[in-house]
């Protein structure tokens, strides 16, 4: 009973042993194939850090590719600038309405056929913020400005009314601006054209406004205001602009109030952004 005891313990030592022996050998040869596998490219890495490092590279690279492409900008015009540089703005001015129409003002005068071009002054200010910039630099957003506009001529200036004192009045307006970030000349000026569209609205009209009102027998209280900008600012204070700026009010040939030309103003002033 011994000897058998002995014999059977011995049997299952063996198997025991062979057992182990033959599950060595199966991971290893287990390892020995993934890592062939790993090499060769036919198993992918387990996600992680490594792959999210890789895909925001490859990422970036493409966006950087697309961007490099000639006339992307051009080709993309109304995309939006997926890293956009929004921006606000107060704008204080001065300057002086005239009895020209809106291609006497752009010129300040040059060459119009009056005895008085400049009848009244304008002192104000606005208030702008963007919204939206495209990839070709063009940004958009909105403003509202208010201004007091006097002087002497009641009415001017084919008929001429002057009051020994100052007359006065108060113009609100508001609409959406349109402008370019701008160009850089000679790495030390920029200069970005801007444009506003909207409607403004007057206590009461003075000057060219005045004769306009009469001769065409309508309101110059609520008109379409359009605003045409071209600022300059050094690039080492791209923030502060000198501002010039032509003022136009119009009735868009009878849509408001009856009215075709409002008043026109050229004024000039700083603007902040912030």
């Amino acid at each position: 009973m011994v000897i058998c005891c002995r014999m059977l313990a011995r049997r299952r030592n063996r198997g025991e042993s062979n057992l182990v022996r033959e599950r060595l050998f199966s991971l290893r040869a287990l390892a020995v194939v993934e890592l062939f596998a790993l090499a060769s490219g036919l198993v992918a890495p387990t996600p992680g850090r490594s792959q999210d490092a890789i895909a925001r590279g490859q990422t970036a690279r493409e966006g950087a590719a697309t961007v490099d492409e000639p006339y992307y900008y051009f080709a993309n015009p109304f995309k939006l600038n997926s890293q956009p540089l929004l921006k606000q703005s107060v704008f204080g001015f001065a300057g002086r309405t005239n009895s020209g129409n809106l291609a006497d003002t752009f010129v300040f005068g040059a060459g119009a056929p009056r005895t008085i071009f400049y009848d009244n002054y304008i002192v104000g200010g606005a208030y702008q913020r963007d919204f939206f910039q495209f990839n070709t630099g063009i940004l958009i957003g909105v403003e509202v400005g208010i201004a007091d506009r006097f002087g002497h001529y009641q009415v001017c200036c084919d008929n001429v009314i002057y009051s020994s004192g100052s007359i006065h009045s108060a113009e609100l307006w508001g609409g959406v601006s349109f402008r370019h970030e701008g160009l850089a000349l000679f790495d030390t000026v920029r200069v970005s054209p801007g444009f506003v569209f909207g409607l403004s609205a007057v206590s009461n009209p003075i000057g060219q406004e005045a004769l306009h009102q009469f001769d065409h027998q309508g309101s110059a209280k609520v008109l379409f205001y359009l605003g045409f900008d071209l600022a300059f600012a050094l690039t080492s204070s791209p923030n502060t602009e000198l501002v010039f700026r032509v003022q136009h009010r119009s009735g868009g040939y009878g849509v408001l109030g009856g009215m075709k030309e409002g008043n026109n103003a050229n004024v000039i002033g700083i603007r902040q952004r912030f």
